[in-house]
């Protein structure tokens, strides 16, 4: 998949305002800020904890924010505390 074809959302979207699981299959490649947003968590498909590993734990995410899990891997739960988001698959 190119960034290209990512940016436009080719495989799909889903907005997020709660806590959600995404299996594996599911490929959510990274998730972008609809309204302004907090996380009570963000995990990647090894559980490893992507709030803390990119320092956003506890602060508030303006819209039109990125945020995806490092080196490629693709997310697997995202709880918005607050505002909403859109799950991007790839």
């Amino acid at each position: 998949m190119t960034t290209t074809e990512l940016q436009l959302s080719r495989n799909g979207q889903k907005v997020v305002t709660g806590d959600i699981t995404f299996t594996a299959s599911d490929k959510v490649a990274y998730i972008v800020v609809n309204a302004d947003a907090t996380f009570a968590n963000i995990t990647d498909q090894s559980d490893n904890d992507v709030l803390t590993e990119s320092a956003l734990s506890g602060i508030t995410l303006s819209v039109g924010m990125i945020i995806s899990a490092k080196n490629g891997g693709m997310l697997k739960r995202v709880n918005v505390s607050a505002g909403s988001v859109l799950a991007i698959f790839g």
